[in-house]
């Protein structure tokens, strides 16, 4: 199976869609490109409702020329902060198990 991409133009950016005709002048190289490419795109939209339905950005309640790029930026903040909070709670986990084995290695030692 072949992707083709067709390339539009909205204001300045460049948005890259499939299309299901297969291109022959295509290289298998070039082709097994474009299938990647749209395999990552694909692997990045669950983030993106995620981010819409968990963040707010559903709906942008700023206001102003770069309300959208501010909105984002927030929700990626968000986001960043969300994994980071996950990460800090197993390593407290893991420090408090650790500190536990040190002040009573007794019991430790007789459940092992």
């Amino acid at each position: 199976m072949t992707v083709a991409v067709k390339e539009k133009s909205k204001s300045e950016t460049l948005v890259s869609t499939p299309d299901n005709r297969p291109l022959k002048r295509d290289t298998d190289y070039k082709r097994k490109k474009k299938r990647n490419k749209f395999r990552r795109r694909a692997a990045i939209e669950p983030v993106i409702g995620h981010l819409k339905t968990d963040f707010r950005m559903g709906q942008n309640y700023l206001h102003g020329a770069i309300s959208p790029q501010i909105n984002a930026f927030l929700a990626a903040a968000g986001w960043n902060l969300k994994k980071m909070m996950l990460q800090l709670k197993d390593q407290a986990f893991y420090l408090l198990q650790f500190l536990l084995r040190l002040l009573n290695p007794i019991n430790y030692m007789l459940a092992c």
